[in-house]
């Protein structure tokens, strides 16, 4: 886990190196047919930038047509459909809005599924302090079009809509520095985002190996864009060399794709609109 010195020593967002980009997953689709044709597929998606276009705010987000239509015939025809997010499950529950889909919140401290909602026990004693750490950077770096939002078991702070994002970045990096209580957090950096969670309670990775044994998944794919969607990449990575089952980790690439994030990918798709086609694509592979 990075400590607050390092996000106050990092100052521009990153990007991936091109000569690192994995090939387009659209021009290679006949490579993806020996997982989706698997008897137990599990799909598994992050939300914003992955079947949801970023919005100014949170609330303005909503999921893809495409990928909306392709879902709902999918949850029907493959063994898991899971959306995993730094979002509150019953967030994303309502944003999505489909039943038989398990909704992984807040990175993976807490699970919806069949109207039932599972907390890791240790993520939940944080969420005052979570709080606390939240209202600290509040007063000492708030700016116009910075968004704050405690989730309760995590929190984030989204300045995509500041008309000076380095900026802001560069004072919330300035104030980790001196908050009480910020050493206890897990912190990460996203496309114009600080989130904040407990530094127990598990990460995107340790949901997805989750997910694959509780439904006994013989194939898997994944896929997400952001920084906190590298961790789950990298486990598909583990379960495929484990032989634990045969998945597929998909990038969904942009101009300000985080350092790593190709890196740890199989594949690539470029965008929302890429992702619902690739859906839409396994939905008629399965038949």
């Amino acid at each position: 886990m990075l400590s607050p010195r390092d996000f106050v020593l990092e100052s521009e967002p990153m990007h991936e190196d091109s000569t690192n980009k994995p090939p387009n997953l659209l021009e290679h689709l006949d490579e993806a047919l020996p997982v989706v044709r698997r008897a137990r597929l599990g799909i598994v998606l992050d939300f914003d930038g992955t079947i949801s276009e970023l919005a100014p705010t949170p609330d303005e987000s909503r999921i893809s047509a495409e990928s909306a239509e392709a879902l709902e015939r999918l949850v029907r025809k493959v063994t898991l459909v899971a959306v995993v997010s730094g979002r509150a499950a019953s967030d994303l529950s309502e944003k999505v809005g489909l039943e038989n889909v398990v909704y992984v919140g807040s990175h993976g401290a807490e699970f919806l599924a069949d109207g039932v909602r599972r907390v890791s026990p240790e993520a939940a004693e944080y969420s005052g302090r979570i709080a606390a750490v939240l209202d600290g950077l509040r007063s000492a770096a708030d700016a116009p079009g910075i968004y704050w939002e405690n989730k309760g078991l995590s929190a984030a702070i989204h300045f995509r809509s500041s008309p000076d994002p380095d900026g802001v970045r560069d004072s919330l990096a300035e104030a980790l520095g001196s908050v009480p209580g910020v050493d206890e957090l897990g912190m990460f950096w996203g496309k114009r985002v600080l989130e904040l969670r407990a530094p127990v309670g598990g990460n995107k990775g340790d949901a997805l190996r989750k997910l694959a044994l509780d439904h006994a998944l013989d194939s898997a794919i994944f896929v997400g864009d952001d920084t906190t969607d590298i961790d789950a990449l990298e486990a598909m990575r583990g379960l495929n060399e484990g032989a634990a089952l045969r998945g597929l980790g998909v990038a969904v690439v942009s101009d300000d794709s985080p350092d790593g994030l190709c890196e740890a990918a199989d594949y690539t798709l470029d965008g929302v609109p890429e992702v619902g086609s690739f859906l839409r694509w396994i939905d008629g592979a399965i038949g």
